[in-house]
């Protein structure tokens, strides 16, 4: 019987050291220096692998990115001279968002830069059911420690299905934990597209300005994500439009520049640049991020330049060429100094 116990420690031993040793070595969770297997780190739990590279060091950034999934597309490297951390994470709201900026400068996080992802879908105040703060995050402490977590099953789960480059992402993080589409990501079909109504509320600007003032000495640049021409065009049938207009355009009270990317043009009346209407490819993505820097461009527009009314005979026009067949899409340029 000893004999039995003594094989099954030891079988016991084995696959645990095992399964630790793959863990460290895929690095699911950000610790160290990511995917030694493949160089592609998969997005299974960003708030906290992105909280783990971020304490690996802090005094490095005077940027943040805060966001949403169609933030994580903003690659750092394209915004030099500033040293930018992207703390964006899939389906973040800014509920959760103004927390993780507090758990952020509470752990030596002093941006002169701060871009924020601002979709729509915030100002529905339906979104603050999908807050889901981590505690540690929400108590202003660190992650679970390495042992802790190389030593779980689900880690485990994730460094099998990361060699098996089973992700079921259409993305992945390369080995500057930069984000790249999948080349077979899928292209959209707008077929059947439907958007049901939303109730927006312009006065929810406020939850962006408790995120400014988390870091009110930082310039902070607010903007909306491309979205696909149809998807417009639903929130105009449903009649979400006016109040969507009215939302984005009061970030220019808070935010000191603001971006729309949404805004109908040649880019997002195309399918064949985006898998599902609301993330994009890597060429519109770097082209964003480009503009985002100061570079000139005439993809988006630069909204706290406009007026609320001219704002809203811009997008009647982009929506008017759009549903004549895409000809003569207004293309504003957003031209301005770049961001110091």
């Amino acid at each position: 019987m000893d004999r039995y116990l003594k094989h099954w420690v030891v079988a016991t031993v084995a696959l645990v050291l095992g399964a630790l040793a793959l863990n460290l070595l895929v690095d699911p969770l950000w610790y160290g220096r990511g995917n030694r297997l493949t160089g592609r780190n998969y997005e299974f739990n960003e708030r906290v692998s992105k909280a783990n590279l971020f304490l690996q060091d802090p005094a490095r950034y005077d940027c943040l990115i805060l966001g949403s999934s169609t933030s994580t597309i903003v690659h750092p490297s394209l915004l030099a001279p500033h040293r930018c951390f992207n703390l964006a994470f899939s389906a973040g709201v800014v509920g959760e968002l103004v927390p993780y900026a507090r758990w952020l400068r509470a752990h030596g996080a002093k941006p002169s830069l701060v871009i924020v992802g601002t979709d729509y879908v915030n100002f529905d105040a339906r979104v603050d059911d999908q807050v889901d703060v981590p505690d540690f995050v929400a108590h202003g402490e660190a992650p679970p420690p390495l042992w802790k977590s190389y030593l779980s099953l689900d880690a485990l789960l994730w460094s099998v299905l990361a060699v098996l480059d089973q992700s079921p992402y259409p993305k992945f993080y390369d080995e500057r934990f930069e984000v790249v589409v999948r080349p077979d990501a899928g292209t959209f079909d707008p077929e059947g597209l439907r958007l049901s109504r939303r109730t927006l509320e312009p006065a929810r600007v406020a939850r962006y300005r408790e995120l400014h003032d988390v870091f009110p000495e930082a310039r902070f640049v607010g903007w909306m994500p491309p979205l696909s021409a149809w998807h417009l065009a639903e929130l105009e049938r449903t009649g979400t439009l006016p109040n969507y207009l009215r939302s984005l355009h009061a970030l220019t009270s808070v935010f000191d520049e603001v971006y729309d990317f949404a805004l109908p043009s040649d880019v997002t009346a195309s399918t064949g640049n985006t898998y599902d209407g609301r993330h994009y490819g890597n060429e519109v993505n770097a082209r964003l991020t480009r503009r985002l820097a100061g570079h000139e461009d005439t993809f988006g527009v630069r909204v706290d330049r406009l007026s609320l009314e001219a704002y809203r005979a811009l997008y009647g026009e982009a929506l008017q060429a759009f549903r004549a067949g895409g000809q003569a899409l207004p293309s504003t340029p957003v031209s301005g100094p770049p961001v110091p």
